[in-house]
């Protein structure tokens, strides 16, 4: 019987170390190449998001500015809901103002967004 265990065990050892190499290969092949974000005292151009569905909007300013450059703040303009799921809600307004130049500084800039369900409309 320790034999058939002993087996066991192997096969157990073997099975998860091919799945560790099947991650590791994945993780390399699909990290994605990180985008030069700028850096202090350079500037990000705001885009303009009025109708776009937030998840959009987000991933937009953060590919525009970094993540480390940005926070993110937002208000449902109807039913004062707190927003978890992005793709639930369309922006009805902004600040900063579509097409202005943001500089980038030692805190991150604040973006705010209106946001609405699509049932509702801005």
């Amino acid at each position: 019987m320790e034999l058939k265990g002993f087996k066991r065990q192997q096969r157990n050892f073997a099975v998860a170390a091919a799945a560790a190499g099947v991650f590791a290969a994945g993780v390399g092949i699909s990290a994605p190449i990180a985008a030069a974000a700028p850096t202090a005292g350079e500037t990000w151009t705001m885009g303009s998001y009025r109708g776009e569905i937030l998840q959009r909007a987000v991933d937009d300013v953060i590919a525009s500015a970094g993540e480390q450059n940005v926070k993110f703040s937002f208000k449902d303009r109807v039913f004062n809901q707190v927003v978890y799921n992005y793709t639930n809600w369309v922006v009805c307004g902004q600040s900063p103002a579509a097409d202005k130049s943001v500089k980038v500084g030692a805190k991150p800039q604040t973006v705010w967004f209106s946001v609405t369900r699509p049932s509702t409309g801005c």
